[in-house]
């Protein structure tokens, strides 16, 4: 409610400030001071000391996290377990791949040793606004959509397209074969919506590549759907996939990044996560871990390699 003093407007405008998770950002003080110097022009001013004072005491400290990173030894990734070969699991349970290796040179360029927790793709965004990962490491394609709620770091470490698995002898040859189909699809993957919607399609979209996998081998759908080259990757290695084919021209080519929370001031970490990306791609480190895990021949990181 609004006195004459507009009491009721400030506290009201600073709670909804607070509920929409910026407190401790800019957009939080820069609310506050446009509210209280409104409040102050029109005579409130014994009211603002008193109500600023309280709502800059709800706002959290703004934590430098990379001197934290620092200071803690320790950096915290969220990385997938179930994309061979980007990232996935051994026999033991250990954390391998071409992620998980570029995760711990990151984090030796950090002065840190590299932390590992198992994300999906409908789980990583809400881990790292959770405080649960420092950084998502995690077949990330990047979106516009998703560079409204997370900080997307470039340079772009890895590049990509959208492609279909399917039985082999399928009717599938072209995109627009995809008329009406049902496709079996991962939850989280940006492509999902749109390609259900240019082609009346149903994509059933399931937790991991796995589960999507073996859906499609119980005939739930016609096809899988999703990146061009962990489809061919698996369709390659897997013995239990060699009745299925890559079946389509790759299309939507999209790069890859990793990301940091959004709703900070503190460029810190965000700057050294470029500079450590850009010198893996620069002195052909990046393409050299990819060639570990046979991913030498992705033409994006053959390009970055020799810029």
């Amino acid at each position: 409610m609004r006195d004459k003093n507009g009491f009721g407007t400030v506290v009201k405008q600073t709670a909804r400030i607070s509920a929409d998770g910026v407190v401790g950002s800019r957009g939080f003080f820069l609310g506050v001071h446009r509210t209280f110097s409104r409040v102050c022009l029109n005579g409130a001013a014994a009211l603002c000391t008193t109500v600023l004072v309280a709502a800059v005491a709800v706002a959290p400290v703004l934590a430098d996290t990379l001197a934290d990173i620092k200071e803690a030894g320790v950096v915290k990734f969220g990385v997938k377990a179930d994309v061979k070969p980007w990232a996935y699991v051994d026999s033991s349970g250990k954390p391998i791949g071409f992620e998980i290796d570029m995760a711990r040179e990151i984090a030796k360029q950090l002065g840190a040793e590299a932390e590992f927790t198992t994300v999906t793709s409908a789980n990583r965004i809400q881990y790292l606004e959770q405080g649960k990962i420092e950084i998502v490491l995690a077949t990330m394609s990047d979106t516009a959509k998703r560079r409204k709620v997370v900080k997307m770091i470039e340079p772009h470490y890895f590049g990509d397209a959208t492609n279909i698995l399917a039985p082999a002898g399928t009717k599938f040859e072209n995109w627009s074969d995809l008329m009406d189909s049902v496709l079996c699809g991962v939850q989280g993957a940006f492509y999902n919506k749109p390609i259900a919607q240019e082609f009346n399609a149903e994509v059933k979209a399931f937790k991991g590549p796995p589960e999507a996998i073996a859906a499609l081998k119980q005939t739930q759908c016609q096809a899988f759907i999703y990146s061009d080259q962990i489809l061919r990757i698996q369709q390659e290695t897997e013995a239990d996939l060699k009745d299925y084919v890559v079946a389509l021209e790759p299309r939507d080519t999209d790069l890859w990044a990793i990301a940091v929370n959004l709703g900070t001031e503190d460029e810190s970490l965000a700057n050294a996560l470029s500079e450590a990306i850009a010198a893996l791609h620069k002195s052909g480190k990046m393409l050299e871990m990819a060639k570990g895990h046979g991913l030498g021949g992705n033409p994006f990181l053959r390009a970055e390699a020799n810029k």
